[in-house]
């Protein structure tokens, strides 16, 4: 019997070409990743991987077994629980996201489906893509930007839930505003924004750009609550998605001109996995969740709900979604 976690990852390396990459997507050490494909590679009798200088190659023999075992692995997990929406479900999200669209979907999927057992586990997007390949999550909530290439999801597929644009968040109390302001009255406003690096931080830089100017950035943070607590105590202005939006007392929100970048999330499961009625219960309700978050949102915000599933090829990987 071959080992399906060991097949998921020569699946990996088929995809990516190296055992580096391989182990950098599913979140593993190369070490554990050459181990584990030795160890296939005994239980399956034929040699898996040949040397091609400082590099590994697939022999024909492991070439067809991936092609084997992809169709064998889209059928288990369409076939995981068929029938029936019940059984644990592991569910991977970054933090904004959990609150507004995966905790009230679990909720009602509690209510609904008491055989169901959901757990949610908060990661970042890159983290959590490699924990769903390796099987240890079965649905991911992830985001990326316009203009910023989302993590690759080669061989899975992705369920457009809502896009976002950034919103602007200002200092003093106030109803969110549907009136667009210049975000070049802000050009010597000191800036609230995320880590260096992040796509957070990437957005603002961009969003200054087009407006003329670089932004001044005072302060850094990843949780929108400190963010926006920055800007209500009166130490700078923001843009967050609009899901990051709880609202706090002391800032209120508006739409930037011209518009900063677009926020796009998506469910993300294994190819074939969403034939599971666990799975395909779960997506119907993260829809409809994201119907009805789109309501409740800032005015500014001017989402739009997600579009029908789509399925990434691996030769897209890279590309935006």
């Amino acid at each position: 019997m071959l080992d399906l976690r060991r097949l998921r990852l020569l699946s990996e390396l088929a995809r990516h070409g190296t055992i580096a990459e391989a182990a950098r997507t599913v979140g593993y050490t190369p070490s554990a990743v050459s181990q584990s494909l030795s160890r296939l590679a005994q239980e399956a009798g034929v040699a898996l991987l040949e040397r091609d200088g400082r590099r590994v190659r697939l022999t024909p023999a492991a070439h067809a077994l991936v092609a084997r075992a992809d169709r064998a692995l889209a059928e288990l997990d369409a076939a995981a629980g068929a029938g029936t929406v019940k059984g644990p479900v592991a569910i991977g999200v970054f933090p904004s996201a959990a609150v507004a669209l995966v905790i009230p979907s679990v909720a009602e999927a509690a209510r609904r489906h008491p055989g169901l057992r959901c757990a949610v586990h908060e990661h970042e997007p890159d983290e959590a893509i490699g924990r769903l390949r390796a099987g240890e999550l079965d649905l991911v909530v992830s985001e990326h930007n316009d203009d910023i290439a989302p993590p690759p999801a080669g061989g899975l597929d992705a369920h457009a839930l809502l896009t976002e644009p950034l919103v602007l968040v200002l200092p003093g109390a106030g109803d969110a505003s549907p009136q667009q302001i210049d975000l070049a009255g802000f050009s010597e406003a000191d800036w609230v924004t995320g880590l260096p690096g992040s796509q957070y931080a990437s957005a603002l830089e961009r969003a200054a750009a087009a407006a003329g100017f670089a932004a001044r950035v005072a302060h850094r943070a990843d949780e929108a609550f400190v963010v926006q607590s920055l800007v209500a105590a009166g130490l700078g202005v923001a843009l967050l998605p609009a899901l990051a939006c709880t609202p706090v007392s002391g800032v209120h929100y508006a739409a930037a001109r011209p518009a900063p970048p677009s926020r796009h999330v998506v469910a993300l499961v294994r190819r074939g996995a969403a034939r599971r009625p666990a799975l395909a219960a779960l997506l119907a309700l993260l829809r409809h969740q994201a119907e009805v978050v789109t309501t409740t949102l800032p005015p500014a915000a001017g989402t739009s709900r997600g579009t029908p599933a789509v399925n990434i090829d691996p030769a897209l990987e890279g590309r935006p979604m």
